[in-house]
C-alpha cells in the first residue's frame, strides 16, 4: 500500500522577499518540492520516486504550486519569490495548518481617522483597512466596487489617514523618490511557453538579475506606524477624467482636512523645482489629458500616491496615456474603477502594469500564457492568474452589500462647464441682467416672460448648448459626465433610467448611445407605441438605458428592473424628481435604487439647489401647470444671476 503523500511547508518573510520552504513527505522518503517543477509545469501526474514505485501527484497541486514553481527562484533552502507574488505565497500556505505570511494574514479592523468627516458604512470600512493594509505592505491596489459604493470617499479616508498628523501641508523638502524604477525587461516565452524571468534554476543564475533588480528600485520606504506618524510626506496625484474633476475638489473639500491643489493648462510649475508647487498641498487633482501632454514635468516629482480613478483609461497599452502613466514616480499606487475587465484581459494587464510592474510579464509573454488558455476555456489557467491577483483587487457589487445600503440613495454629482459652454453661458446671463439693470422697476407679464424666456436659456445652456444652439459643435461637461457615469453602469450591468425636462436633451444622448451602439428605450410625448418602449427596456437584457421625458413618464409607470436614476436636468420641485425616481423605487423592487441629479457648477441650477429652501416660490417658477406666473421682485431675479 502506498504511503500518504504529506506536505511540510513554512515561510520566512523578508522586506524585499517571500522565501517558501516546502519539502514532500512519502513515508520515510523526503523531497524538496523543487524536485516536482517540471511534472507540475508540464502538468504530468505519474512520478517516479527513488525506490522505484509511481505516484501520481495530487490534482490541486497543479493549479496551487504551478506559479511558486514557474515565477520563483530555486535556492538551497526553498523557492524564493518576489514581494509583490503574495497571491502565490497565500494559495500555498493555505489549507495546510500552516502559519499565513503575516503579510497575509486576516486583515484587522483600523478606525477611520476622526479627522474624517463621514460615518462609513459596514463595507467601506472594511475596504478603507484594505487599503490602509496594501499601504503599509508597500503594495498598490485596485479598487473595484461598483458605481456609487464610494470608492473616492474610502480613498479620502486612505489619505487622511496617510497625512492626519500633519498639520501643514508637506514642504519644499519633503522626502523625494530615488531615480525612475524603469519597467523590468521580461524576454519573450521560451519554446515551451515558460516565463524565462522566472524560471533560473539555481541562485547564482538569479544573483546577476536580482541585482540588477536592486539598483533599479526606489528605497524602501518604512511603513510601520510610527514612521506614518512622523514622516515628512510628498503629494498624492489623483489623475481623473475631466468630467469628474469638481467632484474630486468637492468631496475632499467636505469630507477632509486635506490641502488640494489642481494641476491645470494655467498652473505655472518649475521643471527644476516642482515641489515648490507640489510641496505645498497633500493632494493635488489633475486630469488624464494634462499628465499625458506634461508627463515630462509630472515624473520629475516623486508622488507618495498615485491614483487613477476610471483606471480604464490606460487599458490600451499603445496608447500615450498608458505610455504616461507608467512613467509616474511614486511610493504606491491605486486604481479605481467599476469595470476592471471591459473587453478583454488586456485591460487587466495594463492597470497592472501600472500598479505592479512584474506581476504579470510583459504583454506579449502575457498574451501567451494566460490570454489565448483562459479563452479556449482553461480552468488552470484562470485558477493560476486569480491566484496572481486576488490580493491586490477588492471588488464588491451593490448586490453583495445591499443589507448595508438604504433601499434609495440619492446623491448630487456636479459638472464643470466646457470654455465654450461656459462663453455662451456667460453672454446670456449678462443679457438676462442687463434688462433688470434697464429696466429696474418694471413689472407685467410682458416683463416676466421675457426674464422667464432667459432664465429658460440658461438652464438650456447648463446642459447643452445645442439645446439652443442647432449648429454648436463642441461638448458639454454636463453631457460628458452624464455618459461616463451612464457607460461605466452599463460595463457593470445596470440599467438606467434618464429622466430630463428637455426632449431635445434626451435626442442628443440617444445620439451619442447611438453611436457608441448602446441599445436604448425612448419615451417622449411623441413616442406613438408606449408599451413598446416599456417591453423593449424591460424584457430585452442589453437594453439598458431608458430616456424619459418629464412629461411622458411622471405617472403610470413601475420599471423596477432599473436600479439607478438619473435626473440630468433639476426641476426644483421635490415632489416632481420623487415622482420621477418612484419608476424605479417602488413596491417590487428587489434592489436598491442610487439617484444620481447631475448639476452643472457655477449655473442657475446650482443658485437654485442653494436657494430652494429659504426661497420656495422661486423653485414653483419651473413648476407650475396652471400658467399663473409668481410674482417675484426683480430683486429677486438678481440674486438668481449673482
Amino acid at each position: 500500500m502506498l504511503d500518504e503523500i504529506r506536505i511540510e511547508q513554512g515561510v520566512d518573510d523578508t522586506p524585499d522577499w517571500f522565501e517558501l520552504r516546502i519539502t514532500v513527505v512519502i513515508g520515510d522518503i523526503r523531497l524538496p518540492f523543487s524536485r516536482f517543477r517540471k511534472h507540475i509545469l508540464e502538468e504530468k501526474r505519474e512520478f517516479l520516486l527513488p525506490d522505484g514505485r509511481i505516484i501520481l501527484l495530487p490534482e490541486e497541486w497543479f493549479s496551487k504550486y504551478a506559479n511558486a514553481l514557474e515565477m520563483g527562484i530555486q535556492t538551497e533552502t526553498g523557492i524564493r519569490l518576489k514581494r509583490s507574488f503574495a497571491g502565490v505565497v497565500q494559495s500555498a500556505l493555505e489549507s495546510e495548518g500552516t502559519r499565513q505570511a503575516p503579510v497575509l494574514r486576516q486583515l484587522e479592523e483600523i478606525p477611520a481617522p476622526a479627522s474624517l468627516d463621514a460615518r462609513l458604512r459596514p463595507y467601506q470600512q472594511k475596504g478603507f483597512s484594505w487599503l490602509v493594509h496594501l499601504y503599509e505592505q508597500g503594495f498598490g491596489g485596485c479598487l473595484a466596487d461598483d458605481m456609487g459604493l464610494g470608492k473616492t470617499l474610502q480613498t479620502l479616508a486612505l489619505l487622511q489617514y496617510i497625512y492626519q498628523p500633519s498639520t501643514q501641508a508637506e514642504s519644499d523638502t519633503a522626502e523625494m523618490c530615488a531615480p525612475p524604477v524603469e519597467p523590468v525587461k521580461v524576454p519573450e516565452a521560451d519554446e515551451n511557453g515558460q516565463f524565462l524571468l522566472f524560471s533560473f534554476d539555481t541562485e547564482e543564475d538569479w544573483l546577476p538579475a536580482a541585482q540588477e533588480i536592486r539598483e533599479k528600485e526606489s528605497p524602501k520606504a518604512d511603513y510601520s506606524p510610527r514612521q506614518r506618524k512622523t514622516a515628512r510626506k510628498p503629494a498624492t496625484l489623483v489623475v481623473v477624467p475631466t468630467s469628474l474633476l469638481h467632484n474630486w475638489r468637492r468631496e475632499a473639500k467636505r469630507f477632509t482636512r486635506l490641502s488640494v491643489g489642481e494641476y491645470n493648462g494655467s498652473t505655472v510649475i518649475s521643471r527644476k523645482h516642482p515641489e515648490r508647487f507640489f510641496g505645498r498641498y497633500q493632494l493635488v487633482l489633475t486630469t488624464y489629458g494634462m499628465m499625458r501632454n506634461n508627463i515630462d514635468l509630472l515624473c520629475s516629482y516623486c508622488f507618495e500616491y498615485v491614483v487613477l480613478d476610471e483606471s480604464q483609461h490606460i487599458k490600451n497599452s499603445d496608447s500615450l496615456t498608458f505610455q504616461a502613466a507608467i512613467r509616474l514616480e511614486c511610493k504606491h499606487r491605486l486604481v479605481l474603477t467599476g469595470t476592471p475587465i471591459e473587453n478583454s484581459l488586456k485591460d487587466l494587464w495594463a492597470q497592472f502594469r501600472f500598479l505592479q510592474p512584474d506581476l504579470l510579464g510583459e504583454e506579449s509573454v502575457f498574451q501567451k500564457r494566460f490570454i489565448a488558455p483562459v479563452k479556449q476555456g482553461n480552468r488552470l489557467m484562470e485558477a493560476r492568474l486569480q491566484q496572481l491577483i486576488a490580493p491586490f483587487i477588492l471588488r464588491r457589487s451593490k448586490r453583495e452589500v445591499a443589507p448595508e445600503l438604504p433601499a434609495l440613495t440619492e446623491e448630487t454629482i456636479y459638472c464643470d462647464m466646457s470654455e465654450k459652454q461656459k462663453e455662451y453661458y456667460e453672454q446670456e446671463k449678462n443679457s438676462l441682467r442687463n434688462i433688470l439693470l434697464q429696466q429696474p422697476h418694471a413689472t407685467g407679464r410682458t416683463h416676466t416672460f421675457s426674464i422667464l424666456n432667459g432664465i429658460l436659456r440658461l438652464r438650456q445652456l447648463a446642459c447643452h448648448p445645442r439645446l439652443i444652439i442647432p449648429g454648436f459643435n463642441g461638448y458639454s461637461g454636463k453631457a460628458e459626465q452624464i455618459i461616463d457615469t451612464f457607460g461605466t453602469l452599463r460595463s457593470e450591468g445596470h440599467k438606467v433610467l434618464i429622466f430630463s425636462s428637455f426632449v431635445s436633451h434626451l435626442e442628443i444622448l440617444a445620439d451619442v448611445f447611438r453611436e457608441r451602439g448602446w441599445k436604448y428605450a425612448l419615451l417622449t410625448g411623441a413616442t406613438n407605441d408606449r408599451p413598446k418602449e416599456i417591453a423593449h427596456f424591460t424584457e430585452q437584457e442589453d437594453v439598458q438605458a431608458f430616456l424619459i421625458s418629464l412629461k411622458a413618464g411622471g405617472v403610470g409607470l413601475n420599471l423596477t428592473q432599473a436600479d439607478y436614476v438619473f435626473i440630468i436636468d433639476p426641476w426644483w420641485n421635490p415632489a416632481a424628481e420623487s415622482q420621477a425616481i418612484a419608476r424605479a423605487h417602488r413596491i417590487g423592487q428587489e434592489k436598491q435604487v442610487i439617484a444620481y441629479r447631475f448639476i452643472t457648477q457655477g449655473s442657475i441650477e446650482e443658485k437654485i439647489l442653494h436657494l430652494q429652501e429659504s426661497k420656495r416660490k422661486l423653485a414653483e417658477t419651473f413648476i407650475t401647470d396652471s400658467g399663473t406666473l409668481p410674482e417675484l421682485t426683480n430683486e429677486e431675479w438678481a440674486e438668481l444671476l449673482k
